[in-house]
């Protein structure tokens, strides 16, 4: 069974802005992890996951986002740097050649690409999500709680870390269909990067239009994707809502 673009990309911004999974209470600051996100701004293009590689220290992270073989037309190859002190958020397309940055006004950084930066639950969804525990299991050598929830839009099912609660694998199937692998934690280390990755490129002045906030992005990107994206996920019942328009090119603009 296919499932339709528009069907996938509202779950996917559901995920995207609200994390289906509880988080820490404190996140940590200094790490850098390794994930597959069918969740990513750029999944959202190709309609499947990408990988993307994560440095953070304080306020600051890198993400380096990749799918694809270089030499193909849909190939991406995406650096983001992300700000929480001057509210940017730097966007270089390493296969077009363009680099511009945009307003960024999320409290922390974007869980589509760092799951370990979800927001901390209230107590409630937090009790909520401890009674859908149905075992303990080992995602890439990290100790998580599994999880399912079920509504009418199909079944998820979650990896939580046992320390720090933030999710390391999401997995969501739709009534007929096989299950899709939204994110998957491959590696993580909670050790300082290097601090060279975090510097923004000194020639990345163009401005794009739009903003990213901690509730949808909107605006144009030079990574050739127009998106927009909004939604949420009820902790309590599972039941994911959401939209989502995406448009992209192969051509650079």
């Amino acid at each position: 069974m296919n499932i339709p673009l528009r069907t996938l990309l509202a779950a996917i911004a559901a995920c995207l802005l609200v994390s289906p999974v509880p988080a820490q209470t404190s996140v940590p600051q200094s790490y850098t992890l390794t994930v597959s996100s069918g969740m990513a701004l750029e999944a959202m293009s190709l309609n499947s996951a990408v990988e993307a590689r994560v440095s953070r220290f304080g306020p600051r992270e890198y993400v380096e986002v990749t799918a694809g073989v270089p030499t193909e037309p849909k190939a991406i190859h995406v650096s983001h740097w992300f700000d929480l002190v001057t509210h940017k958020v730097y966007t270089l397309d390493l296969v077009h050649n363009t680099c511009s940055w945009m307003s960024f006004t999320a409290p922390d950084m974007p869980t589509m690409y760092d799951p370990v930066a979800s927001p901390a639950p209230s107590a409630e969804e937090l009790a909520a999500f401890n009674k859908t525990v149905l075992r303990r299991e080992n995602i890439n050598g990290i100790a998580a709680k599994y999880a399912e929830s079920s509504s009418d839009q199909g079944k998820s099912s979650m990896w939580a870390a046992e320390n720090g609660n933030y999710p390391l694998k999401v997995v969501m199937t739709f009534p007929g269909a096989q299950p899709i692998l939204m994110l998957e934690v491959k590696e993580l280390h909670f050790v300082k990067p290097d601090m060279a990755l975090l510097v923004p490129p000194a020639n990345c002045t163009a401005h794009a239009q739009g903003e990213w906030t901690a509730t949808g992005m909107s605006g144009h990107f030079d990574l050739n994707i127009d998106a927009e994206g909004s939604g949420s996920v009820d902790l309590k019942t599972g039941k994911a809502t959401g939209d989502a328009t995406v448009k992209s090119s192969n051509k650079p603009r």
